[in-house]
């Protein structure tokens, strides 16, 4: 796991979107890269926070990557695009469509905020009791088009553009936060206006993974085939604070081979509040 990844052994034509890098278009020149930019103008979307008296601008970046993930379907040649959060590896085959139908992966999780602003975007959206929030979604590329239209039309909010609207659609307490979902927004669209297209699936994600294993690097094989036991997938997000001294527990060998991860990190996560480790 040590092995730094070689993109050009991985992808042979993709489409990745990024601040403009001229250094990496010509190492990479089997790749198309797109100027995020020319999808989503960041000098303007920052001007927008600051005329809202938004101080924490530095959650423009986390609206603006799920923004791209939007606008992305506006130059999209294909049927259907992946997107997948950076920081999430997949640690056992995945497959997007079962019998030509694509898959929503469920989690268990609620977060109001998104549904008050989607409420405000598209009203009269069915909502699931399950959250789509699982860090990765396959897109129909002519259905997320279509609602970037349907936010565009709605002359009840401000803007112009789909990103507009959605930034004065969020509620000003919230909007420093975290007042938006893309995931939660194109999954309540398309299971409302296409309720027959897409299959559901559960789906099990260890998001605080880099707490005891800090990055994936620290992550062998072994690792990989005991945590794929009960989940599908394990995340590294940056604002969790890696501790040391639980990676000796999450890796010994003994523990893996008689205790299930889940059931491992339930009991250690009750362990860590009555022992202080």
């Amino acid at each position: 796991m040590k092995k730094r990844i070689d993109l050009k052994s991985l992808y042979k034509k993709s489409n990745i979107i990024i601040p403009f890098n001229a250094r990496l278009l010509k190492k990479y020149n089997s790749l198309i890269f797109i100027d995020e930019n020319l999808l989503v103008p960041k000098k303007e979307l920052k001007n927008l926070f600051f005329e809202l008296g938004i101080e924490k601008l530095n959650r423009v970046g986390w609206y603006e990557q799920q923004f791209l993930k939007m606008a992305y379907s506006r130059i999209c040649k294909n049927e259907y695009y992946l997107i997948w959060d950076s920081d999430t590896f997949p640690i056992k085959p995945v497959n997007m469509f079962e019998n030509n139908h694509p898959i929503f992966d469920m989690i268990k999780d609620y977060n109001s905020a998104y549904f008050v602003t989607l409420s405000r975007l598209i009203p009269n959206l069915r909502f699931s009791t399950m959250s789509y929030i699982s860090e990765h979604m396959i897109i129909k590329t002519e259905y997320m088009k279509n609602l970037l239209n349907e936010i565009e039309s709605n002359s009840n909010i401000p803007g112009n553009l789909f990103w507009e609207k959605i930034i004065f659609s969020i509620d000003k307490n919230q909007i420093a936060l975290s007042g938006f979902s893309e995931f939660e927004t194109y999954g309540s669209y398309v299971d409302t206006r296409f309720p027959k297209i897409y299959r559901h699936r559960k789906w099990y994600s260890k998001r605080d993974a880099s707490v005891f294993f800090g990055n994936i690097e620290n992550v062998n094989e072994n690792d990989l085939i005991w945590l794929s036991k009960d989940y599908d997938a394990i995340s590294f997000e940056n604002w969790n604070k890696f501790n040391k001294q639980y990676l000796e527990y999450v890796k010994n060998e003994k523990i893996q081979r008689k205790v299930r991860p889940k059931r491992f990190f339930k009991f250690f996560n009750r362990i860590k509040k009555n022992k202080n480790i």
